[in-house]
């Protein structure tokens, strides 16, 4: 029988709200395929933290008190291409998704949807399938 903690989805969760990070893991908790590795709440711990633990996938806010979250995800696809980054973000606009994706974001996600379709996206990317 597999160990069970190889089939877990390690997810980082990076945004400058303590509230939205906590609010956040403990909907990801209740869940049996996903797990939160680790957490940040600005760009520089973000990226140092998932440097070294190199986890499956990554949700990056887009605003983050210390630099813009796009540059972060830019950092990210150069240093670990290997994380697929969500960004959840509280902006609609096309633009900001489009820029997401040239940053090397696999999915991009409105903070107004569930926190079920948050982690479906993580699923889906983790897949390796854009969201």
């Amino acid at each position: 029988m597999p160990d069970q903690s190889t089939t877990h989805i390690q997810t980082f969760l990076v945004d400058d709200h303590p509230a939205i990070l906590e609010a956040i893991r403990n909907r990801i908790d209740d869940t049996l395929d996903v797990e939160v590795c680790g957490m940040a709440t600005s760009s520089d711990e973000a990226f140092r933290k998932i440097e070294d633990m190199e986890p499956d996938t990554a949700v990056v806010d887009i605003s983050l008190e210390d630099a813009h979250g796009l540059d972060l995800v830019q950092n990210l696809q150069s240093q670990c291409p290997e994380v697929q980054v969500v960004v959840y973000s509280m902006y609609d606009e096309m633009v900001y998704a489009e820029r997401a994706i040239q940053a090397g974001a696999s999915g991009y996600l409105m903070k107004d949807q569930p926190t079920e379709d948050l982690i479906e996206a993580i699923r889906v990317v983790d897949g390796g399938r854009s969201s």
